[in-house]
């Protein structure tokens, strides 16, 4: 896991963290232009490492392991509203998550926001997350393409993120997983930079460890501009 400042912004916003024997991951993106992203991202790695890690997601069914993330998210939403309202120079910060619990045979995916969860199988890339922002309503409802949505204005325009109601409803997904897997999280200054084909196609390469795969897709979106905040983690089964 590894997150980067990018070419462009003055500071990381973005915080990532993970433990592979608890089983479980996470990707928080302050909201840019809010005072205090940087704070409300740590706020929330903070609260789910404590929730996830406690419960020990590799030890969990797939419904343990969804109530678990469940409950994570509004821990961690609570903890940045608190946090905004104690004080004033925080007010108005928010982030988004994408967090996965997971075991050896169950993956259970949530998020709230942009950041994504993609798992590439078999050579083959599927993103598990659909983005809550202005542009996927516009897509979903067929008024613009997924091809113009990238080029679009309004980009990071979220209809749901952390820090802003007193209850946010997550999309959790549960999954089987195979051997072989790789389950990559990430910001949107990933996804932003780098297109579903590129990220394909440097998954396929391979080689080295992920240390180095999560290198080199940062890489790639410096390479492309680095417009934004970079984090990725890697999960391999």
């Amino acid at each position: 896991m590894a997150s980067d400042i990018g070419r462009v912004r003055a500071r990381n916003e973005d915080s990532v963290d993970g433990d592979a024997v608890t089983g479980w991951a996470v990707v928080a993106d302050g909201m840019g232009g809010h005072r205090g992203g940087d704070v409300a991202s740590a706020i929330v790695v903070r609260e789910v490492k404590r929730k996830l890690h406690q419960a020990n997601c590799a030890a969990l069914s797939d419904v343990d392991q969804a109530a678990a993330i469940a409950a994570a998210v509004g821990e961690a939403n609570r903890a940045v509203i608190k946090a905004s309202s104690d004080d004033l120079r925080l007010h108005g910060m928010g982030s988004t998550v994408v967090l996965a619990g997971f075991s050896r045979s169950v993956l259970t995916i949530g998020h709230v926001g942009d950041s994504r969860a993609y798992l590439f199988r078999y050579g083959e890339l599927h993103r598990m997350t659909v983005d809550h922002s202005l542009l996927q309503e516009l897509v979903d409802g067929g008024m613009i393409s997924a091809a113009e949505a990238r080029r679009a204005p309004g980009r990071g325009v979220l209809t749901r993120s952390l820090g802003v109601d007193p209850k946010v409803e997550a999309a959790v997904s549960s999954f089987a997983v195979e051997p072989g897997d790789l389950l990559l999280l990430c910001s949107d200054g990933l996804t932003e930079m780098v297109s579903d084909s590129e990220l394909r196609e440097e998954l396929s390469r391979g080689g080295g460890d992920l240390s180095e795969l999560t290198a080199r897709l940062i890489a790639c979106a410096n390479r492309n501009g680095g417009r934004d905040n970079v984090s990725v983690v890697l999960v391999a089964f």
